[in-house]
């Protein structure tokens, strides 16, 4: 997405691990409802862990590579956030924090030209345990990330007997090392003068080239060394499965498993592949999932029985300009279109479709702002967070800068920058003009996101970076992956998880969560929780049945029969009143 248009950052995927939508750019640490993963403090004590095996042949060595600084001792210490920040239920007593210092550039050393990274670390066995096991986590985003091991040792916690958990801020985010560059642009330029402005720009700066997931990858590898660890297993969800692709190859004898949660494409060796992916899977969930949901339970929304009648309903009530802002501000403003990756808020997600037709049916006064407000206050939202959602209103329609005059801003989006300096991205506004405008046709609610109003940043970020195939030493491997997810298409799931060598992938019919696990029934997380623990081998492929929705008491068929080989139609709309088959279908090999 462009930052010109400051809306919800959806490709960055709604933070299903910790029960968390992101917050979008601009806003990232002031949307209504968005809960920060961090975690409490606890003072802890220097500790030095030596690494006491070399890395594996074949793979980089990033104890030579990292010169003197193999040598900084991990001074653990009360990790730098706040009790107030963490989740509920969040367990932190046994968490503790450390910085290290990792070469800016690991494919050029420098140990005097280093950034930091904040790790933490929740720890129930010591490390010298034979038994312990270490699982290093990435939750998605990317975004801020530190308090993950605190949450995921309480979200599962079949783990914690045997387990240690490690999190961080990857460089360029959070209580790590951040960047930013200066910028300047002509708005008479048009849409794509700050996009352009903005690649151009930082894309010539060298420490931005050192913001990317490969060079994260060599800072994990480098946790583990200091951890004195000789092998560690992986979880990761949404950017974090990217991520996993580029630790896997990379450090491939230094990793025990992995779990790659809710997939980006790491067998096409482009971002682009999945972020335009993204825009069919948004759709289609809100034409298959919601629009399906709404129909079954006519009584409660009063909407109609027959899914494409309220499709189009919706789109009439919002197809004036006036009313296409409006609605672009509530869904930004409340969360609501990150809210969509997690089926379980679909009520709250429905709710804003039956209030934004109800609006755009009347003849309400006011321009799109005050239409917005009306039925962000129509919404039965405590009055604290609907105050809240308009007061972002200035960040999701900002007033327009005047032509004729340069705009000088700075730019620090690491979740944007990361993405254009990871490479393999089409260059150019032409193609990007011509993409977007076919797009909107096919995806139009993603376009009343304002999805689709200019090219990306990274169409003007050139970049060498290509990611390493995979071979036959690629770790032992679990990819999870919903059917109707809006973030992570099917596509990329099934790609992944039937592509990568050592690979199983668990499908889940019918579902259309961002971050699966842990699910909470046993077709998913048994084989998940055995895998982790060691006590099972990789499972076969297989696809497995949904939970029902919110006010359901069974799952509905909302695309086809889900197998994990072969391209599928996809259809404008579906009977909402199939019911979906039942039983895990027969293990499909791998």
């Amino acid at each position: 997405m462009s930052s010109t248009t400051n809306e919800p950052d959806i490709p960055d995927e709604a933070n299903e691990a910790t029960g968390a939508p992101l917050p979008s750019r601009g806003a990232k640490t002031v949307m209504a409802g968005v809960a920060i993963l961090v975690v409490a403090a606890l003072a802890g004590s220097a500790i030095f862990w030596s690494s006491t095996k070399p890395d594996g042949p074949g793979m980089p060595d990033v104890a030579e590579l990292a010169g003197s600084l193999v040598d900084q001792e991990l001074t653990w210490d009360s990790c730098d956030f706040g009790p107030a920040e963490l989740l509920p239920g969040d367990e932190a007593a046994n968490v503790k924090c450390a910085t290290i210092k990792v070469p800016k550039d690991w494919l050029d050393p420098d140990p005097t030209d280093t950034w930091d990274v904040r790790i933490s670390f929740a720890q129930n066995l010591d490390v010298s345990d034979p038994e312990a096991e270490t699982l290093f986590l990435h939750p998605g985003g990317p975004f801020p990330s530190l308090s993950f091991s605190s949450t995921t040792q309480h979200r599962v916690p079949e783990l914690r007997s045997s387990t240690n958990f490690l999190s961080f801020d990857q460089r360029g985010l959070g209580r790590s090392s951040t960047l930013s560059c200066d910028y300047e642009y002509d708005p008479a330029d048009g849409a794509a003068a700050q996009p352009r402005a903005i690649g151009e720009t930082c894309s010539d700066d060298p420490d931005f080239a050192t913001m990317t997931t490969e060079q994260v990858a060599y800072d994990m590898d480098f946790m583990r060394h200091l951890l004195g660890l000789e092998k560690v297993s992986y979880l990761g969800y949404s950017y974090g499965t990217w991520l996993g692709s580029w630790f896997g190859k990379l450090f491939p004898d230094n990793i025990e498993r992995m779990v790659l949660d809710s997939a980006i494409d790491g067998t096409s060796a482009t971002y682009e592949k999945s972020w335009k992916g993204q825009y069919v899977a948004i759709d289609r969930q809100f034409r298959l999932l919601t629009m399906n949901w709404l129909a079954r339970n006519d009584t409660s929304f009063a909407l109609g029985d027959e899914p494409e009648a309220i499709w189009d309903r919706y789109f009439a009530a919002t197809g004036s300009p006036e009313m296409a802002d409006a609605a672009h501000l509530v869904w930004a403003s409340t969360g609501a279109a990150t809210l969509q990756a997690k089926p379980v808020s679909i009520e709250f997600v429905v709710g804003v479709v039956q209030q934004l037709i109800v609006e755009g049916e009347s003849d309400g006064p006011g321009d799109h702002i005050d239409r917005a407000a009306r039925v962000i206050n129509s919404l039965g939202l405590p009055d604290e967070a609907s105050e809240a959602a308009i007061a972002q209103f200035p960040i999701y329609a900002p007033v327009p800068a005047q032509p004729g005059g340069l705009v000088q801003a700075s730019y620090s989006s690491a979740d944007d920058f990361l993405r254009c300096a990871d490479g393999e991205w089409t260059q150019g506004q032409a193609h990007w003009d011509e993409y977007n405008a076919q797009m909107a046709e096919q995806a139009p609610f993603t376009a009343q996101l304002k999805r689709l109003d200019a090219p990306p940043e990274c169409a003007f970020w050139p970049t060498d970076v290509e990611m390493p195939e995979a071979n036959g030493d690629f770790p032992e491997t679990i990819v999870l992956q919903s059917e109707l997810d809006p973030l992570s298409a099917w596509e990329s799931g099934q790609a992944l998880g039937t592509t990568l060598p050592n690979t199983s992938l668990i499908a889940v019919d019918n579902e259309g969560v961002h971050g699966v696990f842990p699910y909470g029934t046993a077709a998913v997380d048994r084989p998940v929780l055995d895998f982790l623990l060691g006590n099972a081998d990789r499972p076969t492929s297989q696809v497995v049945d949904a939970k029902p929705l919110p006010l359901e008491e069974s799952a509905f068929e909302h695309w086809a029969r889900l197998g994990l080989y072969g391209d599928r139609a996809d259809p404008n709309f579906t009977d909402p009143m199939s019911p979906a088959p039942t039983g895990v279908l027969a293990p499909l090999g791998d």
